[in-house]
């Protein structure tokens, strides 16, 4: 009996070290694990190729509210000098308007591109035409209007506390809407000009910055002014942010990445037939991926922008921003992570 005991004893004993080395064999594929994946990010962060330094810098630089995380993993001159080597140089001349004949070429038959096709081929009832498609794994959309003399500057109420898109949208009653110019973080002012109906709205400083603005004509006047460069030009619908993406058919060239990394887009811009385009670009829905925010770099805005014969065009706030909304109807993906997707903006360019 006594034996009998004493084997189970054992065998209790022999199965309770098994566990006890099972249990720390996986707690050492544990550690294992936690050091392949710091060595991996090391490697990632400070690895012989510069592509993840600079595409982390860029993107986390030119966001409102995660600036914070270029300091993560590099120093302040890393910063600096990752942001002097990709930079913007801006086209400085002024929209030449009598390139474009508003309403010229609509009806032709006959297309020098599927693209132009895209944009011209529609039914002559409809005020705009929405085409979809895909840059990478992100979608874009192109709303094609041919009225520019309907497109018109909107504003949030109170202007320095912002509204989402949508509820700009509804206020105006537009047919389409895509978000507008900057603001201060500071105080929640719009940057640069705010005009509408050829009243000057809000301005923030008498500095001349990167503005969009229609004329009379339905000409898209585009380059750096202030409210007093503004009125000179008359402007009557006017947004800023930038930057200058096409000026006179001519692309603005970049240094590097341009300074901006890959994040989702928005850019108002006119072709020579004066059919205005808003296209808006997503990027990874609802905040950050361990990707980043995704969307498309300034050279990628140019080139699809070109394929559908923009002239002139100029980058508006993107990020968080960047919406669409059709029919009171949010059509686009927006990466803000609260507000259903949305995030506050202080002004709209919209279809009326």
């Amino acid at each position: 009996m006594k034996k009998l005991i004493s084997k189970k004893v054992e065998n209790l004993e022999g199965t309770k070290e098994k566990k006890e080395k099972k249990k720390l064999s996986w707690m050492v594929k544990f550690f294992i694990l936690v050091d392949i994946v710091i060595v991996g990010c090391f490697i990632f962060v400070y690895g012989p190729s510069d592509y993840a330094k600079v595409q982390w810098i860029t993107t986390a630089m030119t966001t409102a509210n995660h600036r914070y995380l270029a300091n993560v993993f590099y120093s302040e001159n890393t910063i600096k000098e990752v942001m002097e080597e990709n930079t913007i140089i801006e086209i400085d001349e002024d929209t030449n308007v009598d390139d474009i004949v508003v309403g010229g070429d609509v009806d032709i038959k006959s297309y020098t591109s599927v693209y132009e096709k895209e944009i011209l081929e529609h039914n002559p009832e409809d005020p705009y035409k929405l085409i979809k498609l895909k840059h990478g794994e992100f979608d874009v959309y192109i709303v094609a209007i041919y009225d520019p003399k309907r497109i018109e500057a909107a504003y949030a109420t109170p202007i320095g506390r912002g509204q989402i898109v949508s509820d700009i949208s509804k206020a105006n009653k537009a047919k389409v809407a895509i978000n507008g110019g900057g603001y201060s973080w500071a105080n929640g002012r719009p940057l640069g000009v705010v005009i509408h109906d050829g009243k000057l709205i809000s301005s923030s400083d008498y500095k001349a910055h990167v503005t969009a603005g229609f004329n009379k004509d339905g000409v898209l006047v585009i380059g750096r002014m202030n409210a007093s460069d503004a009125a000179k030009k008359n402007l009557k619908e006017a947004l800023s942010f930038g930057p200058v993406l096409i000026a006179n058919g001519k692309a603005t060239q970049f240094k590097g990445n341009g300074g901006s990394g890959q994040n989702p887009r928005t850019a108002i811009a006119q072709r020579r037939d004066g059919v205005v385009l808003f296209m808006v670009v997503d990027g990874y829905s609802r905040g950050l991926s361990w990707k980043g925010r995704g969307g498309v770099y300034y050279q990628d805005m140019i080139k699809i922008l070109q394929r559908y014969g923009a002239y002139n065009a100029v980058n508006m706030d993107g990020g968080s921003s960047s919406t669409l909304v059709i029919n009171n109807r949010l059509v686009n993906n927006p990466c803000e992570p609260q507000k259903e997707g949305q995030d506050f903006v202080r002004s709209a360019w919209i279809l009326k």
